[in-house]
């Protein structure tokens, strides 16, 4: 690829070019060391962990991209140092493979889907970058790992919950193996895990994350499934990536964030690359794409340098697809960019439990499902104006107590003037992990963990503990939310016999009650931020007496 100088691929390239230097850093470099490749530095240069996280491995992706592709400022294009690190990191990924083709993510012996299906894909990636270039034993040792990883991807599914984008990871690294060995039946299940997405994909157009819609983590997911459109032209998944496109585009806010408490994993994550790719297809993602491009490395939504390192190679090697799409996108027609959506005044989704009111001055994002958390954003002054994820407090005995969490039971009632909803409060755990507790989990997965059947329930069990679990209490709450031209009222009623086991009670402007690596990383919106304090604290005598709040945010005094 020659030189470019596309003003929209621009801040991507940029990224990717201040980026490169740590990438190169994290990696072991030294041709006798017995880590030599590996770009876990926790575990091979503090060794501070006892096992090489096998995501780390990702960052051959982009290393393949900056030897392979020419552009403006890339000194490492071609470099034979760089192959030759490329060559060690492949080697690298292979070694700490099991036998039966999977890879660990979070702990030794897990068999993660997630690490086996991610690794592989952006190992091919990285193959895609080198061709020739690449040493062929180097080649054909990646090739028989990815085959071992495909062979296992065959045999194994995601069992404790339904997460699309680790699917659609799935489906795009099993079509790689597929290219890259030519084994048929990695290309049918391939086909396989597409078909599980489409058939899981709501009326709605979101894609299933936990039981229900994530606005952050679909733009993670979407990125894999039109990669998959890329290299296959499905056309099928074409429209399905538009209906989904369509959902997303609606959840994008004034300020150039997205997602949050709302949705059901509390992620406001912005992953460009599936918009820049679709935006010759779907006026939706043309949409997306254009408007988001200035916020990209602003931090308006949690981007490259605000995530850990759990996220950070995914999401620079998502900038090096969004950098391609953008220099081919200026090569081609785009579809008309249109905003979905963009005169609804109410826009309800009762199948994701989310709702958008539009007026003039502002958008209001409610999670319906969520117990009414509300985020109120000026379209003026394109600020979050306002946040009230809920309430959230302790009881007498320490535990904590919430009314945000996912209920797609409560009653609620939606027009584009009132939304009306009820529930209950509930008791929530947010365990960490302490040295004693830390010695048994070590201990029980290298011992009985070590079966893959034990390893699948452990994981099941840490979901449905950290995810899935609530306890109920005789708290009762009811919502009501009245929208006009330029203010937004707020009455709140709570009442119940366990009030007396409630020491205090608050409204807090963010927090989250479910354990999500990926959501809480900064944003910019944070730091100007208005939330819900005028109440003070609720107590106990109160609450069991029956309490009413109310309050109103008034777009004339927080712009």
């Amino acid at each position: 690829m020659g030189n470019t100088g596309t003003p929209s691929a621009d801040s991507y390239r940029a990224a990717i070019l201040a980026e490169a230097p740590r990438v190169l850093g994290l990696m072991d470099r030294e041709p006798f060391s017995p880590t030599q490749g590996c770009c876990d530095r926790v575990y091979w240069a503090w060794k501070f962990t006892d096992f090489p996280g096998a995501r780390f491995q990702e960052a051959l992706c982009v290393l393949g991209f900056l030897y392979a592709e020419q552009f403006e400022g890339n000194t490492y294009h071609h470099n034979p140092r760089l192959l030759e690190w490329i060559g060690s990191g492949l080697r690298y990924w292979s070694s700490i493979q099991y036998s039966d083709g999977s890879f660990d993510e979070a702990y030794p012996y897990e068999r993660s889907l997630a690490a086996t299906a991610f690794t592989t894909f952006y190992a091919g990636e990285a193959l895609n970058f080198l061709g020739d270039a690449l040493p062929e034993d180097v080649r054909t040792q990646a090739r028989a790992t990815m085959h071992r990883a495909a062979t296992w991807l065959c045999r194994n599914d995601e069992t404790h919950g339904f997460l699309s984008n680790h699917l659609a990871a799935a489906a795009a690294a099993l079509f790689h193996a597929y290219r890259e060995t030519g084994a048929a039946e990695f290309a049918a299940r391939s086909r396989y895990f597409i078909g599980r997405i489409l058939s899981h994909q709501s009326d709605e157009g979101w894609y299933d994350e936990y039981g229900s819609a994530d606005p952050g983590y679909q733009t993670h997911g979407s990125f894999y499934l039109a990669r998959y459109w890329q290299l296959t032209q499905d056309r099928s998944l074409a429209d399905s990536l538009d209906r989904a496109t369509q959902f997303l585009a609606r959840f994008v806010h004034a300020d150039g964030s997205l997602g949050g408490e709302y949705a059901s994993r509390n992620t406001q994550t912005y992953y460009p690359a599936a918009f820049e790719m679709f935006a010759g297809y779907s006026g939706a993602a043309a949409w997306i794409a254009g408007f988001m491009r200035p916020h990209v490395c602003s931090g308006s939504a949690a981007d490259l340098r605000g995530v850990d390192s759990y996220n950070y190679f995914p999401f620079l090697n998502n900038t090096v697809f969004a950098y391609l799409a953008c220099v081919e996108n200026a090569t081609r027609p785009l579809a008309d960019a249109q905003e979905p959506g963009g005169e609804e005044t109410l826009t309800w989704y009762p199948q994701a439990g989310v709702a958008r009111i539009r007026r003039r001055r502002y958008d209001a994002y409610i999670g319906t499902a969520k117990g009414g958390v509300i985020k109120i954003f000026d379209r003026i002054g394109k600020r979050l104006a306002y946040s009230d994820c809920g309430y959230i407090g302790r009881l007498d005995n320490g535990r904590v107590v919430t009314s945000q969490y996912l209920d797609h039971q409560r009653e609620v009632a939606v027009s584009d003037g009132l939304i009306e909803l009820t529930g209950r409060f509930s008791v929530i755990s947010r365990p960490v992990m302490k040295p004693l507790r830390f010695i048994g989990f070590r201990l029980f997965m290298l011992s009985a963990g070590r079966l893959p059947a034990l390893a699948r329930w452990l994981k099941g069990y840490l979901v449905k503990v950290l995810i899935y679990r609530k306890r109920g209490l005789a708290v009762d709450f009811r919502r009501s939310i009245t929208f006009t031209d330029d203010a937004v009222v707020l009455r709140d009623t709570i009442a119940g016999a366990d009030g007396r086991r409630i020491a205090h009670l608050e409204r807090g402007a963010l927090f989250t009650t479910i354990h999500m690596g990926t959501s809480r990383y900064f944003i910019n919106n944070e730091l100007t931020l208005q939330g819900p304090h005028p109440d003070g604290v609720l107590t106990g005598p109160q609450i069991l007496a029956g309490i009413a709040v109310e309050h109103a945010v008034t777009l004339d005094k927080v712009t």
